[in-house]
């Protein structure tokens, strides 16, 4: 039965369900709107019609929300006019894990509304996004639209992310308009993705750009220079819209001292060495992942670069503080409306007091002269010269399906690909859990039952899932370990290290999401 052939009992149960849909961004940009003057600006530049490409821009959680609701009034209209317009949606392949997603898509297959919905796991392998890609551009070239996100990750600190090559390839070879939308840094300002709450202070909208071509015609061929050129313009639009003027750096602020601005390049030394764990006050790993706030993205610390001692404490009616437990630095955090949170140094060394900083540069101090350092470890057999550099217990192993590993066997070496079978987005699932070791050479995981080894030179890509849940490719097939306890961000700097410096080695390309 057809959409015009529809029973009318099947037409108003559709009509209650896409109302059913659609309500939850309504309520959330309501919510946004009272709480943070959320508003939808140039809506009018928006085509009514495909083709064209739109590009929306995640900055964080509240970016989320924010895109979410752009993708729904866009959609909405074209899925259900008379000659309903075609629509594909790239989106996250996690997102497929709450029933809302799930539910949205098999409404679309029952009722027959025009809308494909894409999971991508992020830096998840060329090929499943080649063939999205091609399924995309056939749909440009038959009037649809195509729904994307360039950077296809939320920002840490902040600050842009890298544009990917996807709508530059797409532009380039179907030549349709691209419309930028763009949650504006106050979505980042408002709702960080290393915090639990929002702050109720902040302002954010969604600004439309005007939509402009990369080609004048379709080409058939695109040279990297060509792709290149094309991504840094998209790069430039998306920063001018989402930070204003001034830009990136115009956002992140500059590094004063007791309010003077400092040219100078900051040395940080702590006042003394650092405290050992074992003798620090609180332990980080009794705090839930999702309530350490600033220590979710400082997991180092800048100052005496000791792994987990810093510790953010949020009082009701006091200012919030960033401590470390290794060097017994203090900062006060502050959070600025139309500017980066910052980081004033009120106790530490004498050198460092009154030194503040933008909280994404101290993100950027942090990691200077990183390097993974051995820890000691037994029970395990390692390969000559192997060394351990981070450990954890009690990790699931949740390969996506389909997966051989759901079946008898005892091979070490994880499989490398999927079986041909259709997969199935969002679906992952654990065949148990293990003890899940980092090395020199390997990721290693080892249950009860058996060992597995992803080695790096296999690794196609590092990613993170969330917060805490590190994901990889290992070739072709994919696999995810939720880190419980520990900071994603953290494993994911240790693997994205580990597994650039094995294909530099070894002359294979790997895909490292940023850190």
């Amino acid at each position: 039965m057809t959409n015009n052939e529809m029973s009318p009992f099947r037409s108003l149960e559709a009509t209650i369900v896409k109302t059913l849909i659609v309500a939850p961004w309504y309520i959330m940009a309501f919510i946004f709107r009272l709480i943070y003057g959320f508003r939808l600006e140039n809506r009018e530049r928006i085509p009514s019609d495909g083709p064209f490409i739109l590009i929306l821009k995640e900055p964080s959680l509240a970016g989320m929300f924010t895109s979410g609701y752009i993708s729904i009034t866009v959609i909405q209209p074209l899925l259900f006019k008379k000659n309903p317009t075609p629509v594909i949606s790239f989106m996250q392949d996690m997102l497929f894990h709450f029933s809302y997603f799930t539910v949205t898509q098999s409404m679309t297959e029952r009722y027959g509304w025009p809308q494909d919905m894409r999971a991508l796991v992020p830096h998840g392998g060329s090929g499943r996004i080649a063939m999205g890609l091609l399924d995309a551009l056939h749909l440009l070239r038959e009037e649809g639209v195509v729904v994307m996100n360039p950077e296809g990750d939320a920002s840490w600190d902040g600050r842009a992310m890298p544009v990917g090559n996807s709508t530059a390839w797409m532009g380039l070879h179907s030549a349709a308009p691209i419309v930028p939308a763009v949650a504006t840094i106050g979505a980042y300002e408002i709702w960080p993705v290393w915090t639990l709450r929002p702050f109720l202070r902040g302002r954010v909208s969604i600004k439309v750009g005007e939509p402009f071509r990369l080609s004048e015609t379709p080409l058939e061929t695109v040279t990297d220079e060509e792709m290149d050129t094309a991504s840094e313009r998209i790069r430039v639009i998306y920063e001018e819209l989402a930070y204003g003027e001034g830009g990136v750096d115009a956002w992140v602020g500059p590094v004063t001292r007791n309010g003077k601005p400092i040219d100078e390049p900051v040395q940080l030394r702590p006042a003394h060495d650092p405290v050992p764990a074992d003798q620090w006050e609180h332990n980080p790993n009794r705090v839930a992942v999702i309530r350490r706030g600033v220590a979710l993205l400082l997991w180092r610390c800048p100052v005496c670069h000791t792994n987990d001692a810093l510790i953010h404490r949020r009082p009701l009616f006091r200012s919030q503080t960033v401590y470390c437990q290794a060097c017994d630095t203090v900062w006060e955090l502050r959070s600025l409306v139309g500017n980066d949170l910052r980081m004033q140094v009120v106790k530490g060394a004498p050198e460092l007091i009154g030194l503040d900083m933008p909280l994404s540069t101290w993100f950027e101090k942090m990691k200077i002269g990183f390097q993974p350092t051995p820890i000691p470890t037994t029970g395990v057999d390692l390969i000559p010269g192997e060394e351990v550099y981070l450990e954890l217990a009690d990790v699931p192993l949740e390969p996506h399906k389909p997966s051989v590993l759901f079946e008898s066997g005892n091979e070490r070496e994880a499989p490398k690909s999927q079986p041909p079978a259709q997969q199935i987005a969002g679906d992952w699932d654990s065949i148990g859990e293990g003890r899940l070791l980092m090395t020199s050479h390997r990721l290693l995981w080892k249950s009860p039952q058996r060992e597995l080894d992803f080695y790096w030179s296999s690794i196609s890509s590092v990613h993170n899932f969330a917060l805490n849940t590190l994901g990889i490719g290992y070739v072709s097939a994919r696999y995810r370990f939720p880190l419980q306890g520990e900071v994603g961000l953290k494993w994911l700097t240790y693997a994205g290290t580990l597994a650039q410096r094995a294909a530099e080695q070894n002359g294979h390309k790997v895909v490292v999401a940023p850190y």
